[in-house]
């Protein structure tokens, strides 16, 4: 053999072993081949999963339980009230402790319209002298239309209407048939 012809034939051997050593590192990986998850979306509380009712109530504070509550589906036939005195419809329990008045504390607003004075609002409350609890409601006595509703209650210092609210809640239900 000619001494030129060892050189090239290592120039060969190493060609001919390059794609075998890109096909043996490609091969090594990052270990067994396990099965992978693919993430999963999650609901967010705006999403199309919660029927576009937005985010939930925070409740606590001063506001405790919403009526209906958040996201429910609830008759026509529920939201009449045929007893003044047992209100239906839309209604907040609340809690009076820190508030320096009770009633006058409380912004109630039902499909964008403050019904806090109205006719249909009505309030029960523990005790008359000096209530800790209470149950504000709007009761529309032909009840609600069938959709889907928003509902806020919003909680000021009665002293001073112009200062923040202390505390705000809103949600969205539905009536049907």
């Amino acid at each position: 053999m000619l001494p030129s012809g060892v050189p090239m034939n290592r120039r060969l051997f190493a060609l001919a072993g390059l794609p075998l050593l890109l096909l043996a590192a490609a091969a090594c990986g990052d270990g067994p081949d396990a099965p992978r998850e693919t993430p999963t979306p999650r609901a967010t509380p705006t999403s199309a999963a919660t029927g576009g009712f937005g985010p939930a109530p925070v409740l606590g504070g001063n506001i405790l339980k919403v009526s209906p509550g958040y996201a429910e589906r609830v008759t026509r036939a529920s939201t009449i009230t045929s007893n003044p005195l047992v209100p239906k419809g839309v209604c907040v329990d609340v809690d009076f402790a820190g508030l320096p008045t009770t009633g006058q504390a409380f912004r109630f607003i039902v499909d964008e319209k403050d019904v806090t004075a109205g006719g249909d609002t009505v309030w029960k409350v523990d005790s008359t002298t000096s209530p800790k609890n209470g149950t504000l409601c709007y009761a529309p006595k032909e009840g609600l239309t069938v959709g889907v509703h928003s509902a806020a209650v919003g909680v000021q210092d009665s002293n001073n209407v112009q200062a923040p609210f202390k505390q705000v809640v809103a949600w969205k239900f539905e009536v049907t048939e």
